[in-house]
């Protein structure tokens, strides 16, 4: 004898699933349809943070801008962004900001950053740090900074001094002309 059981909708967590089971009396059948329902439930996240405090400041046209939020949850981020050296050949767009919370272990997280004409410098006291330079290295590094630098002579009448030699193997074997 079976036992039909047609789920047509479960609403969990503002989602609906549609399942549909035939199930005999045996046991496994049963701890199928419950190890089932306990992942379709595990894989809804939870509700998003709550803002406590939200403020925005659009700025203008040149790039001036500014935002700052915080969640219920601790979650805090400003960023600002404005314009270097306006109205000048070497205008840049400028931003800076942070972001701080709590990790899942509850390890304090800060993270800072700035973005402009040189890249983008992040910092934060749990990001990963390079290896320090061996010492042997850092001798090389220090001797070759300490050697006496020499500037190429500049020949007036010679245009071509620094350009690569002409080779005229490749302009022979790229040419259009047959021989």
């Amino acid at each position: 004898m079976r036992v039909h059981l047609c789920v047509k909708a479960l609403m969990i967590k503002h989602a609906q699933v549609v399942i549909a089971f035939q199930l005999s009396e045996h046991a496994s059948q049963s701890k199928l349809l419950v190890a089932l329902l306990g992942l379709v439930h595990g894989q809804f996240s939870p509700e998003p943070e709550r803002i406590v405090s939200y403020s925005r400041d659009l700025g203008d046209t040149r790039g001036h801008y500014s935002f700052a939020y915080e969640t219920a949850g601790g979650i805090v981020q400003q960023e600002t962004g404005s314009r270097k050296y306006a109205g000048t050949e070497d205008e840049a767009q400028l931003i800076q900001g942070s972001v701080q919370y709590n990790a899942p272990d509850g390890t304090p997280i800060s993270i800072s950053w700035t973005a402009d004409e040189f890249g983008t410098q992040v910092a934060g006291s749990h990001l990963p740090t390079p290896p320090p330079i061996p010492p042997a290295i850092q001798r090389a590094l220090e001797w070759i900074a300490k050697q006496p630098t020499t500037p190429e002579p500049i020949e007036k009448d010679n245009p071509t001094q620094n350009a690569v030699p002409r080779d005229n193997r490749s302009q022979r074997f790229f040419s259009n002309k047959r021989n």
